[in-house]
């Protein structure tokens, strides 16, 4: 049992670990887009508008969304695994004691 516990403290510590690291790509994602349209504000012409297009659909999307969505997910992944683990021990435990 003893196992299981650290087996689970440890999981426990990783999803706090994947969720602090979701939540600051999802912040340096905000960032990279002001600053990126900061850094193109003086700029005229096609390029700008180019760039400026690139900025607001692309790589918003991937850095705001995409990126914190798919670590969102691996979270998911690991809390649900982490789960049924601790039903699957607590099934087997009950099955030993006869309960």
């Amino acid at each position: 049992m003893a196992g299981c516990r650290i087996v689970n403290q440890g999981v426990l510590s990783a999803l706090d670990s994947i969720e602090s690291c979701r939540s600051s790509y999802e912040k340096a994602g905000q960032t990279l887009i002001s600053s990126l349209t900061s850094a193109i504000s003086d700029m005229e012409g096609a390029a700008k508008d180019a760039f400026q297009d690139l900025i607001n659909n692309k790589i918003k999307e991937f850095v705001e969304t995409s990126l914190p969505e798919a670590i969102k997910g691996m979270h998911t992944l690991l809390e649900e695994n982490r789960k049924n683990f601790e039903e699957v021990d607590q099934k087997i435990a009950d099955n030993i004691s006869g309960g």
